[in-house]
């Protein structure tokens, strides 16, 4: 038997545990330690803080799951976040005896842990793989950072066939970094840390996903000129060149736009920008795709970094880019590094086979019945709400949401990525007109014009969008078909499209149960589903997590691994659904 850790060290940090060449469990360090983004190793030029370790909790949830201890490993391969070794700060704070067992990806190696996790695990031979995010890591010696990379993948070796970088002073930067300078400036951050920390010293980290649902409220721009510059594989931008663009854009149309509002996404300026630079990263993404084709000669693309979290641009790909097939990870961002790492070292270092495809990303543990109670004690007890429960199944749950009721989903292991895929899910009726406000407003505290995803039972996601294959992890944005977009009105987004899911029996057994009964209830074989957590939070984990974020948010029930769990005595507020004279 061989076991392997994979550590992503950047942000997002998290952990990873592969036997004998299959996942066993990973886990993302913000979901233990409760601080979205869990920030890592990545920045320079700032402070480092004195509790920055290795994502320890992430390692002791990992080996607890699996039931092994730290001696037990045969390898631990880490990544090389930007301008740091990954192998020295493993030994300083991972208690192994056998330090020779530390590995690190070869340099400068960020770009080739996303690979892995693309490739791998997708379940295609050979395959033209393409890596784009915000930064990577640096070269060795040269000081310039990985900026978008395309492999080859064939059998069980990735092959570096086309890569491009850039200087560390941003005369010429990534294709994430220009969409998170746009990000920045329509306010749209995650705040901690001090003024100075993040992307371009916006004391946090740029919220992207904010930025593309707020895209189609704007209008095409082309008045404005292109702001990315093509030459082959590259794509030529500099952040003085965007500082210039966006002094003139508000020179001359942003004088409704003040940064110190917090209100300014409100603005039709900042409409337009969104929509353009959403227009232009699209762009740009079908360039580099039809380039690797190009280059490859492959008809199989596998996709990850940062950027591939915009699922919007995904989809042009998937449609217009030529791939007969394409693959993305549910952990397409930073945190799916640490399950790369630990293929790279099951693969290429111990020659094990690879994994089964990855159909589903739910790589937590599950909880048992008594840690369930004793959550259920433990937030009565500190809260003083009474709380009733009771043995329920999907049906129970089904009932519920054909009543307009929002229910919280927890079941079995957590998801690895961004995504909640039906494990760590809120979930409501995509029929009532009224739930995505109410949703925004009440429950979540989000900005009105985000967007809620639909989830739908795979055999019939055909009929109700404008779409045919899998979409397992959300990361897809089709077209509601025409005669369903009246009938999905909690789901559609304003420009007709929804960020599908599809739900097979075989990969969630539950959640498919849940949305079929759905289905058979409504004649709706599709849910409204959101992560479960509140604005700024990461997505729970534990029973505990949970039950916390579940009485101090209107949500009304929530189903715990078999539980379903009310507030005893709670009058639904003005503004629910149920209580609309729309509610159907």
């Amino acid at each position: 038997m061989s076991l392997v850790l994979g550590l992503n060290l950047s942000h997002d940090r998290s952990a990873c545990l592969v036997r004998d060449g299959e996942i066993v469990v990973a886990i993302e360090e913000e979901r233990l330690d409760r601080i979205k983004h869990s920030e890592g190793f990545l920045i320079q030029g700032h402070f480092e803080r004195l509790t920055k370790t290795i994502p320890i909790k992430s390692v002791a949830y990992c080996l607890d799951a699996a039931d092994v201890g730290i001696d037990d490993l045969d390898l631990v391969v880490g990544n090389r976040p930007l301008g740091d070794g990954a192998v020295w700060r493993i030994r300083r704070d991972l208690p192994i005896r056998d330090k020779s067992k530390i590995r690190e990806l070869p340099l400068p190696g960020h770009h080739l842990g996303h690979a892995s996790v693309a490739f791998y695990p997708s379940g295609f031979e050979q395959a033209a793989v393409l890596v784009v995010d915000q930064a990577g890591a640096r070269w060795p010696g040269t000081g310039r950072i990985e900026k978008h990379t395309l492999f080859r993948g064939e059998g069980s070796t990735l092959t570096r066939v086309a890569a491009v970088d850039y200087p560390s002073d941003y005369s010429d930067m990534s294709l994430g970094l220009f969409y998170d300078f746009f990000t920045v400036k329509l306010g749209f951050v995650t705040r901690y840390g001090t003024p100075d920390w993040g992307v371009f010293g916006c004391g946090g980290y740029p919220e992207a996903g904010k930025t593309m649902g707020l895209a189609p409220y704007g209008r095409p721009r082309p008045d404005w000129g292109n702001w990315l510059a093509f030459d082959g594989f590259d794509i030529k931008v500099s952040q003085q060149s965007l500082e210039d663009v966006w002094q003139r854009l508000l020179a001359e149309e942003g004088s409704e736009f003040s940064a110190a509002d917090p209100l300014r996404w409100q603005t039709q300026f900042a409409k337009d920008v969104a929509r353009k630079i959403q227009d232009e990263l699209e762009t740009a993404m079908l360039h580099l795709a039809n380039h690797a084709r190009e280059v490859t000669g492959l008809d199989r693309l596998c996709l990850a970094g940062g950027v591939l979290l915009n699922s919007v641009a995904n989809e042009r790909v998937r449609a217009e880019s030529g791939f007969t097939d394409v693959f993305i990870p549910a952990p397409a961002g930073d945190s799916g590094v640490a399950i790369g790492a630990a293929l790279y070292g099951s693969i290429e270092l111990l020659g094990q086979a690879r994994p089964a495809p990855m159909r589903h990303a739910s790589f937590g543990r599950a909880y048992t019945r008594a840690e369930v109670l004793e959550a259920l004690a433990t937030v009565t007890g500190y809260t003083g709400v009474e709380l009733a429960c009771r043995d329920a199944g999907p049906r129970d749950v089904a009932e519920l949401l054909a009543g307009h009721q929002v229910v919280g989903w927890f079941n079995g292991g957590s998801e690895m990525g961004p995504r909640a895929l039906g494990h760590r899910s809120m979930l409501a009726d995509p029929r009532h007109p009224e739930m995505r406000d109410y949703l925004n407003n009440v429950v979540k505290h989000r900005e009105p014009f985000r967007p809620y995803a639909p989830s739908a039972v795979a055999e019939e996601a055909g009929k109700w969008f404008d779409f045919s294959g899998e979409s397992p992890f959300m990361l897809l944005v089709p077209k509601v078909a025409g005669h369903a977009q009246q009938g999905l009105p909690a789901v559609t987004h304003v420009d007709g499209t929804a960020r599908l899911q599809t739900v097979s029996a075989e990969a969630n057994p539950a959640y498919h149960q849940v949305i079929a009964e759905f289905g058979a209830l409504t004649g709706v074989p599709i849910v409204l589903n959101t992560s479960f957590n509140d604005a700024g939070e990461p997505i729970v984990e534990t029973p505990l997590h949970a039950l916390c974020t579940f009485v101090r948010t209107e949500m009304d029930h929530l189903y715990l691994d078999g539980l379903l769990v009310s507030k005893v005595g709670r009058e639904l507020p003005a503004a629910h659904p149920a209580r609309s004279p729309l509610a159907r």
